[in-house]
């Protein structure tokens, strides 16, 4: 395995455990702005943020040894769209939708990097 591989092969290693902690902060978050938020929930949301774009990071240096059509980039796109839109007009329930649509793509990431890193 060459040495570029092996760092892709590394990172993915680093974000699937990362990725099921971020599903569920997802889950709660969305749960608690689709409802009726804690005086924290707004910073958990820039927390996950923080987290989703080190994963596009992480997919962004690792999508050509993942196999084609794993990650739907559109509909990840399309997610980040949407949450920025929420988070322009502070719409807690628009933001809970667009975080639970971006799971989407944590989980696609997340299987991907599993199937890669069991071989």
């Amino acid at each position: 395995m060459d040495d570029y591989r092996q760092q892709q092969i590394d990172v993915l290693k680093e974000a699937v455990p990362y990725s099921e902690k971020l599903i569920g902060a997802i889950e709660k978050v969305s749960e608690e702005l689709a409802g009726v938020p804690f005086p924290e929930t707004h910073d958990a949301v820039n927390v996950i943020i923080e987290g989703l774009n080190w994963l596009f990071e992480v997919y962004n240096g690792t999508k050509d040894i993942i196999e084609a059509g794993a990650v739907d980039e559109k509909e990840a796109n399309e997610g980040v769209k949407e949450l920025s839109e929420a988070l322009s007009v502070n719409d807690d329930v628009a933001v809970s939708k667009a975080l639970v649509r971006l799971s989407t793509f944590v989980k696609q990431l997340h299987d991907a990097g599993s199937r890669l890193i069991n071989e």
